[in-house]
């Protein structure tokens, strides 16, 4: 039996993780080596200005901005878009995509419990997901934010 298409599961990011995907997306559709101020960022981001700190921060301590303080200083991209899958960004900003608690009761599915009967099914969901976002790169993401929305 196939899925219904009409069947909704609902996946989404936090705030902070929806403001720095869409940071990252941004400084990807820009020149390499180009850098925003965090007000710019905040501005062409849509993104809370209080909020692009703590955002900021997280991303670079994650390895993907390179950010020098200052008058002339801003943030760009720390490599290559390329080099940036979906999964490592989801990571840095979401923490592991590790099945934290059973589905069905909360007590069951740790390393010391026996897994309930709808594991293998979640488990399952978890590995394509992973496994496509390990295979979608910030590039790919970018060039595709510029198809639909330009530039």
């Amino acid at each position: 039996m196939s899925p219904d298409p009409g069947v909704a599961v609902h996946l989404s990011l936090t705030k902070q993780g929806q403001y720095g995907v869409r940071l990252l997306i941004h400084l990807a559709t820009l020149p390499p080596d180009t850098r925003l101020t965090a007000r710019e960022l905040a501005e062409i981001c849509d993104i809370p200005v209080g909020n692009v700190p703590t955002v900021v921060n997280r991303l670079s301590r994650g390895g993907f901005l390179d950010c020098t303080p200052g008058r002339h200083g801003g943030c760009s991209l720390a490599r290559s878009p390329s080099l940036i899958s979906m999964l490592d960004i989801a990571n840095c900003l979401e923490g592991s995509l590790d099945i934290s608690h059973c589905l069905l009761d909360g007590h069951r599915c740790t390393d010391k419990a026996t897994e309930c009967a709808l594991h293998f099914a979640w488990s399952e969901g978890r590995q394509a997901v992973i496994a496509s976002l390990a295979a979608t790169m910030l590039d790919a993401v970018a060039a595709r934010q510029v198809e639909l929305h330009g530039a």
